[in-house]
């Protein structure tokens, strides 16, 4: 992610952040990736005698609540961007809905100190990092018993690094990383943690190419769970 808001794109597209605002306010239908990635975690919610304090990586509206909520399954829920506008636009959504809004937070994952917890969910995320050990080393330090991530993994890590392009007019000159991570690479990263990983097909595109702003993606769900029973 590029920290400096003047140069982050996520900081230009008024379009992204108008629907960002409907998903927090769940004026948008359910995004699929949010419900397979919901039905993903099903299992590790309800096998916990506890609310499962849960960390949602790159939230942006705070749109994967809704998801949960709509399954039943009761969590201890904070989001995270490194978007200031996202964030401030999901937080007051948040509060017309009589959500806390102070569990959205602003912030780079990498960065994030002093924070615990049972999950952490990153969608459709980790491939705008420069580099996806850092993001994934501050997730393994949380604690959390188990890591779910949908990204572009591929035989092979491809790094990009490549203007947008649909930005507002006067920013398209804006650059940002559009990676693709070895699923060995990743997978052995965190095997070496303590996790025990297994990849899963995504459920809309199959494996299938998606351009993403005429960018090459292959969607593909890592799940990460701690060895030990918990």
């Amino acid at each position: 992610m590029i920290p400096e808001p003047r140069l982050n794109i996520w900081e230009h597209s008024l379009s992204l952040r108008e629907l960002c605002r409907r998903r927090a306010l769940d004026l948008e239908p359910e995004m699929d990736c949010a419900a397979q990635g919901a039905e993903l975690l099903a299992p590790l919610v309800r096998q916990m005698a506890f609310a499962p304090k849960l960390l949602d990586v790159g939230c942006g509206g705070g749109h994967f609540l809704h998801s949960l909520k709509r399954r039943g399954l009761e969590v201890d829920y904070y989001g995270l961007d490194s978007s200031p506008s996202l964030i401030e636009t999901a937080q007051k959504a948040f509060a017309e809905q009589n959500l806390d809004p102070a569990r959205l937070m602003l912030g780079d994952v990498s960065h994030l100190c002093d924070f615990s917890c049972h999950l952490a969910v990153m969608i459709n995320v980790l491939s705008f990092n420069p580099d996806f050990r850092a993001p994934l080393e501050r997730l393994a330090e949380t604690g959390a018993k188990a890591l779910l991530i949908r990204d572009n993994f591929g035989e092979g890590t491809i790094i990009r690094w490549e203007t947008d392009g649909f930005l507002d007019p006067g920013y398209n000159h804006l650059k940002g990383y559009w990676n693709q991570w070895s699923r060995k690479e990743v997978g052995d990263f965190l095997r070496r943690r303590g996790y025990k990983t297994s990849f899963i097909e995504d459920a809309r595109t199959k494996g299938g190419l998606e351009l993403v702003v005429e960018k090459p993606y292959y969607w593909s769900w890592l799940l990460a769970e701690k060895k030990a029973v918990y």
